[in-house]
This record gives C-alpha cells, structure tokens and sequence, in this order.
C-alpha cells in the first residue's frame, strides 16, 4: 500500500501539470466562444440566411439564362420552324425528338413543349397533343385548361411565368407545377411561336429549402408582377398572400426587423437584376431568444465534454508518462534493494530512481576499483600463454587501451627472492607505479607473479624483433631505476628476447625467468640477457642451448605447450645435425640428463615404462615420444604442486581472518602485508580461493557470529556489534537489516 500511495501521489503530480496546461487555454477560449457564439448568434444566423438567399438567387439565375438560352437555340433551329415542322408526319417526329435533346440538355426541366402562335397542337419532347389533351391527360392540371393554356401562349411577348397545380402521374396528391413561357424569336415584337418549359416546384423548393436550417419560418420567391411562384414554409402563421404583403412593404435588399399582427419577425430580401425576380426569408424573432438559450446550453455541454475529453487525454498522457517511469522503479526497486538496504525509503518513483542511479554510479566506481585487478589477470594469463585466441586479446588490448597491439614485446623479471623484505605498501606503490609506464622509446605493463616471487614487466616497443641490445638495457636500467627509488633496493632482471607480439609474450617470459635461475654469477644491479646464456655453446655441432633452457623454464612453468615447442625445436636440430652416431648419441644422453636434472629438482619420480624408453632408444622418434611422456608428466606434477600451494596458502589466509576478523584494525593492507603479497593480487587471489572479496568475507564472519550471538546469549546488541570488530553500530544495523531483512532485535525475538 505504501508503494501505490508513492506511485498514485507522482501519478497525480502529472496529471495535475497535465490539468492545468489544458485547462488554462480551454477557460481563455471557452469564453471567448461563448461571447461570438451568444451575443452575435441573431446577427451571424441573418447574415447566413441572407447569404445562402444571395446564393439561390444566383442559381435561379442561372437556370432562368439556361432557359432563355435554349429558347434562343430552338428559335434559330432549322428543323423546329413552323415550316419544317407542319412538312409531314416524319418532319413532326424529328422535331419531337429534336425537343426530347433539348428537354435532355435541362435537367431541372419536367418537359419542353413548342407551340406556334393560331394552331391547337402542341409539339412536346413527349409527343404531339392537343392543348386539352396536353392539359387534361398529361399533366391533368386542376386549375388551368386548354384554352387558358393557349390565351397564354398566344398572347407571350415577353418571358413569363405562372404557377398551376397538377395531378402528376405516379403521385398521389396534385403538386404545384411552373410554366415558364419563352416568346420566339427572342426580342421580336412579332413572335410567331413560344417555348414552354415545365417545371415542378419542388425542384425549386428543394434548393430554396436549406436556407431556413433548422429554424421556423418561410423562403418565398416572387415574379415581377408579385406573385408567388415558389415557397416552402416551416412551423410559421403567415400566409403565402400576408408573407408577399410584407414582402411588398420593404422594397429595399436587405435584413429588415418588421412586425404583423403583433408578432415580431425577421425579413431578408434580395431581388434579382436579371430576372427581376424578388426572394424573401421571413423568420419569427421570437425563436432567436429561444435559440440563444439553446445555444448556450448546447455550448454548456459541448464545455463539458471537451472537459471531460480534456481530462481523459490528460489521464491518458499522465498515464502513458507515468507507465515508464512506474516499469523502471519496478525494475530497479530489487536492484536498490540490494544496493541500498530495505530500509524505509522517502519520495516517489523518481526519487527511486534517482537514488538508484547513484547507488549505480557508486558501483561503477567500484567496478573501475577493480579493473586494475582484472587488467592484471589479463597480462598473468597473456604471459603463462593461457590466452591463444588473438580476437580475444585483440578486443582486451582495444577495450582497455593498452600501447601493445602490433607492437614488438619482451618480458624483463625483476626477482624478489632473497632476505630483502619488501613492505605492502612499497609493493603497491611498485605495481602501481609499474602498472603503466612510459619507458624511453616504449611503454611497460607490470605484474606480480608470486608464485615466482617476481614481479614480470611486459614492454612494447615500435621497431622490430631485430631491436638492438643498447635499447633492451637502457629500457632496463630504467626499470631497475625506478625500481630502487621505490624500494631502496637494486634489483638483477633477466630479459627475454624480443618477440613479434602479446600473443608470442610467454615465450619471452619464459627466457627471461631461465635468464634470472640460470645465470649463477647475477648480483644485485645486474641485467641477465636471455641470448647471453647461449655464449656457453663452444661448437655448432651441438644443440640450441637456448631451446635447452627454454624446455627446462617451461617445465619448470608446467607450460606443456611451450615445452613441446622447445623440445620440437631440439628434435628437429638433433635430425639435422652432420655428426658422427656417437656425437649424436651423446648429445641425445645430454638431453636426457637435463629432463632427470629438472625432475630430480622438481622432486618428480620418473615411472618405469618412461625410464625404459630413455635408455633403450634406437631412432629419435622414440627419444622423442618418451621425453612428451616425461614433459607432461613434469608439467602435470607442476601444476598440481601449485594448485596444492595455492590451496594451502588459500586455507592459511580463511585460517588467518577466521581467527582474526574480530580486530578492529584487521584491514586488506595488513593482511596483505602478512603474507607478502600486494594488494591487487591478494584481492584477487582471495576473490578465487573463497568465492568473497577480503571484505565480503570479514562481513560474512562477523554477520555469522553476530546471529549467533543474538540466538544463544543475551549480550546487549551494542556489545555484540562492539565484540565482532564494528565501532560503527548505525552502519552496522543497517547492513545488518539488508542481508536478514529484520533489525537485530526482531532477529533475537524471532529466534530466542
């Protein structure tokens, strides 16, 4: 519940941010809204109303050019004359059909009929009929007949329009129908015939319609004379006759405020230049007011939902902002957890996180602590040849930036042995001094191998293997400089040959460490050159001395692949040497002699199938496969022997700090330099033999007897703490509460 009231008190943090960026702008505009829409409501709807009136007039206009236009058309036709007309019964169906294209070309048009002044017929796009045929049978007109229809065709000079009604096929009740007479020709004083287009009212209706909207009132358009010719009405009392009374009473375009029968209305009136035509909006006054209510109701509630729209989306983007940060304090909660104890912790999930990043950077801290231990492991591993993949070392060398990669290398070994006694702290300040520095024309990485009691220097340098011996010794010199400003003591270093790569470094090492054993007359301050201790060979006619010793330092390593190499490299000498089969049998007794001299060293006992194979020889494959028996017997004994030294140097040291870690002052320093060892390389041989760093372990024993304690006496907690080595007893409860998860006193309730 703790975490969620954490969690909803950030998530309420953002949605209120979230609230208040919408919310602000909405109040600013709503108003805003409200005043355009409200006060200006009445005015905006007449200026629409008049305009969508403006904008009928214009279709009307267009359709009333239309019209003349096809008048003018079939005026000029020459198949539509009276003449070519009355030639016979096929002239009559062409100028039928002539009219059906005309009538085709008129789609708000119902029908298009020619009638030519003094005759009875009627020429339509239908057919030819009678007036009273075309009045009683196809339109069925209830107020107009044939010789009302012919008076006034007969009589059209100009163009005119009247309303009738008709009973239309395929409608039930009679419909309003417009005939709209054209005189022919145009503009002629004399007209011998008259077009007549036939038009339902609807199809005019039907765009004077959308003008009123969703409000009450009546859309009227007028001819010249003042009569109605088209209407639509809506919920209004006024007449058609009372709306063109009105009408008539404002001759001026325009919006007028206009009263009848004690009722207010609203007027807007346009009229026509080209056809003279007159159209009217006629509105009651009283539905404004009404709609001003509406309006800001609907304005209300429109508020609302964008409110309510306002707050979902800010719920939604709080939401979506807090998912992350709530998925990472999930994530990282375990992680501070153990980072930070599972003590009570304040704040929100950013908080959380935020100590948890430092928490991390307090651990990255510690991990590049640690990687001069890794980087060290590196060069003891590159120079014993454990490391073969060059990918491998490659991505080392390129992740740690080391001055090695494609550089020639060899190895110098400073011995330690001797009664000299060499402090920790000088020991540090030696490999750390050592653990990268600039030499002259070459940098150098520094090690310590203490099961050889040396500390082993890797050099690199730009040139070839083929470096000369002034540059081996004044990079030498320097070491063994610094060395004794360190130390106060002038150290022999052996120095192998230079080799073409890291990868090629453990032989190198190898020659440097035969150059320190072999070489008997060293004294302090001396520098042992590996090639040095080939100068005892008197003739070529006898094997490499320096793959002799090199076989030997590789046993003696337990390095069986080296050790093979040299002894590959001996066999191959041995077959190509010119002699006598005595020679080469002495030389081969030589060899043999130094195998039982290293193993007699090495306190190595030689099994009996070996023994026989080395003195019953013939060729020297059998030589050779009896001496890879003794290497890997000798290397196999090697690294046991060092896995049992390291084991019991392993149980020495938990010996030590079992018996110890109650000391206040027992630190990594003072153990480190109880058994002569530096600090890295204790932490990290500490790190292989227990599992624990020298810390983790101490807080392990002094957490175990802590427990103990709590469980089986009744010691105050303080004096429990006090008794294990903590002076600090806050830091303590607090470590304490992280590993159990309990404070020390409910640990003794629950066990006591």
């Amino acid at each position: 519940m703790k975490q969620s009231g954490k969690r909803s008190r950030l998530f309420k943090q953002i949605l209120l941010s979230h609230v208040l960026i919408f919310a602000i702008p909405f109040i600013v505009l709503s108003s805003v809204v409200y005043y355009n829409a409200v006060v200006r409501f009445k005015s905006e709807t007449e200026s629409s109303s008049l305009y969508k009136l403006t904008q009928v007039m214009n279709t009307f206009d267009l359709i009333a050019r239309g019209l003349d236009n096809t008048a003018s058309r079939i005026s000029i036709d020459t198949r539509l004359t009276p003449f070519m007309v009355k030639s016979g019964i096929y002239k009559e169906i062409e100028a039928i059909e002539e009219l059906g294209k005309y009538k085709a070309n008129n789609t708000i048009v119902d029908d298009l009929a020619l009638y030519f002044h003094g005759d009875e017929r009627l020429y339509s796009s239908n057919g030819m009929n009678s007036l009273d045929t075309f009045t009683k049978q196809v339109y069925r007109f209830t107020d107009l007949d044939g010789a009302r229809l012919g008076a006034q065709l007969n009589e059209t000079r100009f163009p005119a329009i009247r309303r009738a009604q008709a009973q239309l096929s395929g409608s039930e009740n009679a419909q309003n129908v417009l005939t709209y007479m054209f005189p022919i020709p145009r503009n002629s004083q004399s007209p011998y015939a008259t077009v007549l287009f036939l038009i339902r009212e609807s199809m005019l209706t039907d765009l004077v319609g959308p003008i009123l909207g969703d409000f009450n009132g009546s859309v009227y358009v007028s001819d010249t004379e003042g009569r109605i010719i088209a209407s639509r009405s809506r919920e209004i009392k006024l007449t058609d006759a009372e709306a063109a009374k009105l009408s008539e009473a404002y001759v001026g375009e325009g919006v007028h405020d206009v009263s009848y029968d004690n009722e207010r209305y609203s007027l807007m009136k346009v009229k026509s230049e080209v056809s003279g035509w007159s159209y009217v909006v006629v509105m009651p006054t009283s539905q404004f007011l009404g709609r001003v209510l509406e309006m800001r109701t609907f304005i209300v509630l429109i508020c609302l939902a964008v409110v309510a729209f306002g707050i979902a989306t800010a719920v939604l983007l709080s939401t979506r902002q807090y998912r992350p940060i709530r998925h990472i304090a999930e994530h990282v909660r375990p992680l501070a957890g153990r980072l930070q104890g599972s003590g009570e912790r304040r704040g929100n999930e950013l908080d959380l996180i935020r100590d948890t990043v430092r928490a991390t950077k307090d651990l990255m801290e510690q991990i590049d602590e640690q990687r001069p231990i890794v980087r060290e492991q590196f060069f003891v591993k590159l120079l014993r040849g454990a490391l073969r993949d060059a990918s491998e070392v490659d991505t080392f060398i390129e992740r740690e930036n080391l001055a090695i990669s494609g550089k020639t290398c060899f190895v110098a070994v400073v011995s330690m042995e001797g009664n000299d006694y060499v402090s920790t702290q000088n020991r540090e300040e030696l490999l750390c001094l050592l653990s990268e520095v600039e030499l002259p024309q070459a940098v150098g990485y520094g090690v310590e191998m203490i099961q050889d009691n040396a500390i082993v220097i890797l050099v690199a340098f730009t040139g070839g293997e083929e470096a000369t011996r002034e540059l081996q010794e004044h990079i030498a010199r320097e070491i063994a400089r610094q060395f004794e400003a360190c130390c106060g003591i002038k150290p022999a270093i052996g120095v192998g040959t230079p080799v073409s790569g890291p990868l090629e470094a453990n032989r190198s090492y190898i020659e440097a460490s035969a150059a320190i054993e072999h070489n008997m007359r060293a004294h302090r301050g001396d520098i042992i050159f590996f090639d040095e201790l080939s100068q005892w060979q008197e003739s070529n006619d006898w094997y490499s001395v320096e793959e002799q010793i090199r076989l030997v330092q590789s046993m003696k390593q337990g390095n069986k692949e080296a050790a093979g190499a040299a002894l590959d490299s001996l066999m191959n000498d041995l077959r190509d040497k010119q002699v006598s089969l005595f020679y080469l049998r002495c030389m081969c007794f030589d060899l043999i002699n130094t195998f039982l001299r290293t193993m007699n060293e090495l306190q190595v006992n030689i099994q009996p199938e070996h023994r026989q194979g080395l003195t019953e020889f013939t060729t020297l494959e059998q030589l050779g496969a009896g001496m890879y028996s003794l290497i890997e017997d000798i290397c196999n004994h090697v690294n046991a022997n060092k896995e049992n030294k390291n084991s019991e140097l392993g149980d020495r040291i938990r010996s030590y700090v079992q018996a110890n870690f109650k000391d206040y002052d027992l630190n990594l320093e003072k153990i480190s330099d109880h058994f002569q060892m530096s600090l890295s390389y204790f932490s990290r041989f500490m790190k292989e033999q227990t599992g624990y760093t020298f810390t983790d372990y101490v807080t392990h024993l002094r957490m175990e007897e802590v427990k103990r304690l709590l469980k089986e006496t009744d010691i105050p907690i303080k004096d429990i703490v006090a008794s294990v080595g903590y002076a600090d007893v806050p830091n303590f409860m607090r470590k304490f509460k992280k590993s159990e998860g309990l404070t020390p006193g409910q640990f003794r309730k629950l066990y006591s």
